[in-house]
């Protein structure tokens, strides 16, 4: 099992330094924030699900935690219990016009997604299920030991070469060690895309 302190400590004995304790969780923080937004097999979803409800045309992290985590929106399907069907993408302004011109209900045929919020038209007129797809935010660890983390499991490679390039350029001024680790990630990386 791979865990936070799996990765500090292998991090540390690859560099050969244990007094860096800091800087390695420090690196590995920057690691993961930097490929938050990169798209993986293991961020890019198509399970998550939430309920609409019935004269509400607003959905957030209260309906579904995963609403404000998305990045990047792929295609997003309403079922009315009988028909799966596809939502058309309207901006926020055309959303706004939208809703704001005496709204009507029924199943949705239009959404827009902005202030971490998905807005529908028209208003859901009764409880359908709305199926987002897209690339979407992962969490880093909470803890050191937390198990299962996606970051620790899919990416533990990826994340201990950029933490240690990170490290070899600002912290050890090693400039032939970071540019062995820039290799190495750009292998790791090329590896996690063709997964």
């Amino acid at each position: 099992m791979t865990t936070l302190t799996l990765l500090k400590s292998r991090i540390s004995d690859d560099i050969l330094r244990s007094d860096l304790t800091t800087q390695i969780a420090d690196a590995i923080t920057d690691a993961i924030t930097h490929y938050q937004t990169e798209r993986f097999y293991f961020n890019t979803v198509r399970t998550s699900t939430f309920a609409t409800v019935a004269s509400q045309s607003i959905y957030t992290s209260s309906d579904d935690p995963d609403v404000p985590l998305f990045i990047e929106l792929d295609a997003m399907f309403v079922n009315d219990g009988s028909n799966e069907r596809e939502l058309t993408w309207a901006s926020a302004a055309e959303m706004q016009d939208l809703l704001g011109s005496g709204s009507s209900s029924g199943v949705p045929n239009r959404y827009s997604y902005f202030e971490e919020s998905f807005r529908l038209y028209p208003v859901p007129g009764a409880v359908y299920t709305v199926r987002p797809i897209g690339l979407i935010e992962k969490a880093a660890p909470a803890t050191d030991s937390e198990a299962n983390n996606v970051w620790m499991v899919e990416a533990f490679e990826l994340l201990r070469c950029r933490a240690k390039a990170y490290l070899a350029v600002h912290v050890l001024m090693d400039l032939e060690m970071a540019q062995v680790m820039v290799a190495a990630e750009d292998a790791a990386l090329r590896k996690l895309r063709r997964q």
